[in-house]
């Protein structure tokens, strides 16, 4: 049975910070092997600097994903996303956005690529970019603070 999903443009601290604090085991890993500590508080402030390309998935109202992008220099664009156990329900709505407003607003922005780094073995992760149309460049081993292996996703619009 499908549960209700809404989304939220620009989330609040709040909600970003409750689903850093309650990120799926594979996404905690992969997030916090990029960065120097372990602090949702931080992944959550870090989100905020996003500010009108981040966006929140709520299932029967409750905060399950948080993704977005970020433009790094003219033309290149990263793309992001984690979420509680209940991602799940709303993947669909949140791949939709994507290839639907967040992709062309991209590319209206002019984003000629957009990239993602995902943890070596987080398959989950890897078949959802596929979905959307993100393909792997490249490795990066021992990118990970641990020396965790990445893979770099690329979607060229």
């Amino acid at each position: 049975m499908s549960r209700p999903v809404e989304i939220i443009h620009k989330p609040g601290f709040p909600i970003v910070h409750f689903i850093a604090r309650n990120m799926r085991e594979w996404d905690r890993r992969e997030i916090f092997a990029l960065r120097w500590d372990d602090d949702p508080a931080g992944v959550a402030r870090d989100v905020m600097l996003s500010g009108e390309t981040s966006w929140a998935a709520l299932v029967d109202g409750i905060p399950a994903v948080a993704f977005g992008t970020l433009a790094l220099w003219p033309g290149v664009w990263s793309m992001w996303a984690f979420g509680t156990d209940d991602f799940r329900h709303a993947v669909i709505r949140v791949t939709r956005m994507i290839r639907r407003v967040i992709i062309p607003g991209m590319v209206r922005a002019g984003a000629r690529r957009a990239q993602a780094y995902s943890m070596a073995g987080h398959d989950d992760a890897q078949r959802w970019l596929e979905s959307w149309g993100a393909r792997r460049e490249s490795v990066a081993p021992g990118f990970g603070r641990g020396g965790e292996d990445y893979y770099l996703y690329v979607r060229t619009p």
